[in-house]
């Protein structure tokens, strides 16, 4: 699963400063990526003290934009959390945010596995 934040966007600037202060930390790069059309090079794992800067970003926030494009709808992106696996890449638009573990479907409640209300 992935967003796609391109350079137009009002998430653009925090996405770019959050890429180059990763990318300054890390010795070694990912190889690229190729998510649908989407390429991305020069990736970086976000470390688990980091993710919170990712969900600060509040993707759910821009789900219709124009500006970012993604295979999520706006379940998955409201169930990202500091658990699900993120990389950052470089792409020749924007950043491509790859994300791995995101919750496929709401998980069972209540007595009987639903709310009966």
């Amino acid at each position: 699963m992935y967003v796609m934040i391109t350079q137009g966007s009002r998430k653009a600037r925090a996405a770019k400063d959050l890429y180059e202060t990763l990318k300054s930390r890390v010795s070694r790069l990912l190889p690229p990526i190729r998510e649908g059309e989407i390429e991305g090079w020069a990736g970086v794992e976000v470390p688990e003290r980091e993710r919170g800067r990712v969900l600060a970003m509040r993707f759910h926030d821009e789900h219709l934009s124009p500006y970012i494009k993604s295979d999520m709808n706006l379940f998955h992106l409201l169930m990202l959390d500091e658990h699900v696996k993120m990389r950052i890449y470089r792409a020749e638009r924007g950043w491509l945010f790859v994300f791995e573990g995101v919750q496929a479907s709401p998980k069972p409640f209540g007595a009987a596995g639903f709310d009966p209300r």
